[in-house]
């Protein structure tokens, strides 16, 4: 589906080693300092992933790192390719139409150097279906501070199947590296239908977790669902 914004998902931030800082602390920036800090846990691994990288959607390495034994991982990122955020669509007010940004589109994990699947943060399993209260993280960059707030209507028609999107946005950018959250407010399936609200903030709550996606899974959920929280099985973006 095609809709005037685009968006992103995923990451965590703090000290891995040295001064600590809550994986779940909330606020603009969530767990991903400015800066571009990164670190976390994978809760559900078991050792089947040594290393991780940082892609942004320019399939531009950003960051790179290995996954300890107990699961910890820790780099950087450096700056994404970036672009103007543009027109908002009717109904959403961005404060700096000239604002530039950029994304962290993927997180890939290996084995051996073998590409396995992916990490996400998020509430749930990529392989779940789509619900209520589902949420994931989403990381951006951006030159400047600035505010994108407002309601956009989004119907999709594919042949005799109609998807219906309501998404609510209330987010601060500061200059520098941002988590974002996208939540699902509510979700319904039909034989002709999907109608999905959702929400994107600034609010990054305790149950989110880095998970590990294995490569049949993960491919598997994005071919499979239509939209709602496909958002989180690969982090899209902002801009057109």
């Amino acid at each position: 589906m095609k809709t005037t914004f685009k968006i992103i998902v995923i990451v965590l931030v703090a000290a891995f080693y040295g001064c600590q800082k809550s994986d779940v602390s909330p606020g603009v920036n969530g767990s991903i300092s400015n800066d571009g800090v990164l670190t976390g846990t994978i809760v559900n691994d078991s050792n089947r992933i040594d290393s991780i990288k940082a892609y942004d959607n320019s399939s531009i390495i950003l960051g790179k790192s290995a996954v300890s034994s107990s699961e910890k991982f820790s780099l950087v990122l450096t700056n994404p390719v970036l672009s103007r955020i543009g027109t908002a669509p009717s109904g959403v007010v961005v404060s700096d139409t000239t604002a530039i940004i950029g994304n962290m589109d993927e997180f890939e994990a290996y084995k051996g150097g073998i590409y396995t699947g992916n990490i996400n943060k998020t509430n749930f399993n990529i392989s779940d279906s789509t619900k209520a209260g589902e949420s994931a993280s989403q990381f951006i960059y951006s030159d400047r501070t600035f505010t994108i707030k407002g309601t956009e209507i989004h119907v999709d028609t594919y042949s005799n199947f109609k998807s219906n999107l309501k998404v609510n946005y209330s987010i601060t950018f500061k200059k520098g590296w941002n988590e974002t959250v996208l939540k699902v407010d509510s979700y319904s399936n039909t034989t002709i239908a999907t109608t999905t609200v959702e929400t994107y903030s600034n609010t990054v709550t305790s149950d989110l977790q880095w998970k590990y996606s294995p490569f049949n899974t993960y491919n598997f959920t994005i071919r499979a669902k239509t939209r709602g929280i496909l958002g989180v099985a690969r982090q899209r973006f902002l801009f057109q």
